[in-house]
């Protein structure tokens, strides 16, 4: 077989030419269809890198936001249970407070009754005993006891202080009555109405006539009347003072 070098030749520009007519219609287009494919794989691939580290970088924040969630709830759990106790014990402390003042202000209100109950009784007892003492000496009254009584009246005046001495004559000059009036509840000896009378002149400092007269109802004893002053020693005021006044000095 013989070769034709210029069929040869021909057969290799042919060659090259096909070489440079792929290359340059086919192989160039199809490198830049897959440089930009690759390339747009690649910037794919980087915004879904992007994306992933945002995503992650979400992931952790939000991760973050619920670890401090967790830590702030746990905290305001806290204040709220603490503040809770403090609202408890406040209201039990005002609750014990209030509960120790209604006990105080019964057991002061059961004090009171009872010391009303007492005070009420003990009166009672006083005018029991004023009234017993009463119809007592009531029954005891006689001319001796008056006689008896008459006798500390005139004591008793004798011993008068010097000032109510003074503010006694003072009354009786500044009186213009017209007599001592002199009252007992027994009809009273001649000798012991001129004690009683020679009493008073010493101690109105002056003669001042005197009136006697019988007053049952004084039980026993004597009451002189001069001016605006009244003396007396009988059971009736001694019995009235008794079952009057006496209760009152308990306050």
């Amino acid at each position: 077989m013989q070769y034709d070098w210029t069929t040869f030749v021909l057969e290799i520009i042919n060659f090259l030419v096909l070489v440079w007519l792929l290359k340059h219609f086919l192989y160039r287009p199809v490198i830049g269809a897959i440089a930009r494919r690759q390339a747009a794989v690649e910037q794919s691939i980087a915004a879904a890198q992007t994306r992933e580290q945002e995503a992650q970088a979400l992931k952790t924040q939000y991760e973050n936001r619920l670890v401090s969630w967790e830590a702030e709830k746990q905290k305001a759990g806290a204040a709220l249970q603490a503040e809770m106790e403090a609202e408890h014990g406040r209201r039990v402390y005002a609750l014990d407070a209030e509960i120790e003042a209604e006990r105080g202000r019964r057991q002061a209100l059961a004090e009171h009754q009872e010391e009303e109950h007492r005070r009420a009784a003990e009166e009672e007892a006083v005018v029991q005993g004023g009234r017993f003492v009463a119809r007592l000496l009531a029954r005891l009254a006689s001319p001796e006891i008056d006689a008896r009584l008459a006798d500390l009246f005139i004591e008793d005046l004798q011993r008068l202080p010097e000032a109510q001495r003074q503010a006694l004559r003072t009354a009786l000059t500044e009186d213009s009555g017209p007599a001592i009036r002199v009252v007992s509840a027994f009809p009273l000896a001649e000798k012991r109405q001129g004690a009683i009378r020679k009493a008073l002149a010493e101690l109105a400092g002056r003669d001042l006539p005197c009136a006697f007269a019988v007053d049952d109802s004084l039980l026993a004893g004597v009451q002189a009347s001069l001016g605006s002053w009244v003396l007396s020693a009988d059971l009736r005021d001694e019995l009235r003072f008794f079952t009057e006044v006496a209760p009152h000095g308990s306050d």
